[in-house]
């Protein structure tokens, strides 16, 4: 069902994402005429957090007797991996790093918000109830927090390079969770089922070789036009800039003149 949510998702989720904002717009105004290895450091504090919950989510499992499920090879779950390059990463690794976040982030956003049941189910009712509910709330919410941080920030600038680097993370990917997900038998970012109904509906229709598939162009897709558009933006940016300089250029001339 899209564009549906639970009554707790409907209070907690507005005033969760006003913090959000709060804290970035505050941290790009405390970091804006800083170095970026000063702009940086907020977007380092957030991935060590997510890595500490990350592993205290590990161990606790294992304590509790681990589950398959708990495995970091779902689609959030990369983030674990492509914000630290975004933060520490320096040259193409970084760069990497960076153009992930943001291709993975953009897919995100929209898939948490047109439906937040699906990515963390009812966690927003039962935040405090145990650590997972808890790990899971906080996890999702300082993906949205990082990503609004590193655009605020201007750390990621896109380039031509970023689609390849899109579809090499996202090939990789699929290449590593489609097989584990059979073999393990656990539901990686829903390639064995998928809770959104016509997703559902699409996979029993043309079989699951072709929705696998299907599941893969979707992940390449969204990522491509992601970075497509980031590019489209920069480049109108820049074409408007060159223009506004072009004016005060010719004003400055007349003035002299």
């Amino acid at each position: 069902i899209m564009f549906v949510w639970s009554k707790a998702e409907g209070v907690v989720l507005p005033i969760s994402l006003l913090i959000i904002l709060v804290l970035a717009v505050g941290t790009y105004y405390i970091t804006r005429n800083k170095s970026q290895l000063i702009r940086q450091i907020p977007l380092m504090i957030i991935s060590t957090i997510m890595l500490a919950l990350e592993i205290a989510k590990q161990i606790i499992s294992i304590v509790n007797g681990y589950s398959l499920w708990s495995i970091p090879l779902h689609f959030c779950s990369l983030f674990l991996y492509f914000f630290p390059l975004a933060s520490f990463a320096k040259g193409k690794l970084g760069d990497f790093g960076r153009t992930m976040s943001f291709a993975c982030g953009t897919l995100f956003l929209v898939l948490f918000y047109i439906n937040p049941g699906s990515i963390i189910g009812d966690a927003c009712a039962n935040i405090f109830t145990s650590f997972s509910t808890f790990h899971t709330f906080i996890y999702h919410h300082l993906i949205t927090l990082f990503y609004l941080v590193m655009l605020l920030s201007k750390i990621y600038k896109p380039t031509i390079f970023d689609f390849l680097y899109v579809f090499i993370g996202i090939t990789v990917y699929a290449v590593v969770a489609i097989p584990l997900a059979h073999i393990l038998n656990v539901n990686f970012c829903s390639l064995l089922t998928n809770v959104v109904p016509f997703l559902e509906a699409i996979r029993l229709q043309v079989g699951q070789v072709f929705y696998t598939i299907f599941m893969y162009l979707c992940g390449i897709g969204g990522g491509l036009l992601a970075v497509g558009l980031s590019n489209l933006v920069k480049y109108l940016v820049n074409k408007n800039k060159k223009k506004k300089d072009s004016f005060e250029i010719i004003m400055h001339t007349i003035k002299l003149d």
